[in-house]
């Protein structure tokens, strides 16, 4: 298993510390150790990763202007930004990466980080018809409507004719965070399509509770389908206790106060063979490796 820091959290001083830190974790563990270059994240920090020889993932689109959606009708800012985000995979090379594809949108939709935030670029593409109300970006449940269905259908398609455009290459859907008319949310929307994907803890979190489901039967349903070949592992301190409209993502430390039992994740993770977890966390620390560590040895 190969445990990756998420590029974010080695932009500041002291980066190479933290890598030597995490570099000696995963060694008394018996991990691999790698790093994941975030979609935020700008050309000076991959090359100063890429130069310490460390392997690499990435987060698509890389260094792109667009987000991904292969669920427009014109996906072409889309396909260019994989393009790019391929030629970069092969300039330093990385051989796997994973995006979020599926906007119920046919706009195109800038992509955030380098200057530009999440919600500048997202809320252009909102549709308060498809929110849980007119205030809130959450999503309501559209999914047996027409539009989903032809949308999710088409990303199927388009997926399957990347596999075929890139076959020295991976790359992983993603299940979204249920706002923004975001449409890959659980197993039975992704698992149909055929594709590798790379399971967000927290994103399910927010999904099981937002649709009112049982969030371990449906990382389960996830993991125990041989499909997922990541998983972003990060800690949600949203409850029960939060109005549905007001939630947000997780992102935190692994040891944080949260009802998400996170090391039978990790357990299952292990069971079933899940060869990358990536500690999608800002703050990551040494301890969130010894967390998976512990989590497999209980």
């Amino acid at each position: 298993m190969r445990i990756e820091y998420t590029s974010l959290a080695l932009s500041g001083d002291g980066w190479e510390k933290k890598i030597r830190n995490a570099q000696e974790a995963c060694s008394e563990h018996g991990f691999e150790f790698g790093v994941q270059i975030h979609n935020s994240d700008g050309e000076e920090n991959l090359d100063k990763l890429y130069k310490t020889g460390i392997s690499l993932s990435f987060h698509a689109p890389t260094l792109s202007d667009w987000q991904i959606n292969l669920a427009a009708e014109d996906a072409s800012h889309s396909l260019q930004a994989l393009e790019h985000t391929a030629g970069l995979m092969r300039k330093y090379a990385v051989k796997q990466a994973v995006f979020h594809g599926f906007n119920m949108t046919d706009n195109p939709i800038p992509s955030f980080g380098r200057g530009r935030g999440y919600q500048d670029s997202f809320e252009k593409i909102k549709r308060p018809d498809l929110c849980i109300s007119p205030s809130s970006s959450i999503c309501s449940n559209f999914f047996d409507s027409p539009e989903y269905i032809m949308r999710s259908r088409r990303v199927a398609e388009r997926l399957a004719s990347i596999r075929e455009s890139y076959p020295g290459l991976q790359f992983l859907i993603e299940n979204d965070f249920p706002c923004y008319g975001a449409g890959s949310i659980f197993a039975e929307h992704l698992l149909p399509m055929g594709n590798p994907i790379c399971l967000d803890t927290s994103h399910l979190w927010a999904s099981s509770h937002i649709f009112d489901r049982d969030f371990r039967l449906e990382y389960e349903a996830f993991i125990e389908s041989g499909m997922v070949k990541m998983v972003h592992l990060h800690a949600s301190k949203f409850t029960s206790a939060v109005p549905k409209e007001n939630w947000s993502d997780g992102h935190l430390p692994l040891h944080t106060e949260n009802s998400m039992n996170l090391k039978n994740i990790a357990r299952l993770c292990s069971k079933y063979e899940v060869p990358v977890i990536v500690l999608e966390i800002a703050d990551v620390s040494r301890k969130d490796i010894d967390f998976i560590a512990d989590a497999l040895h209980e």
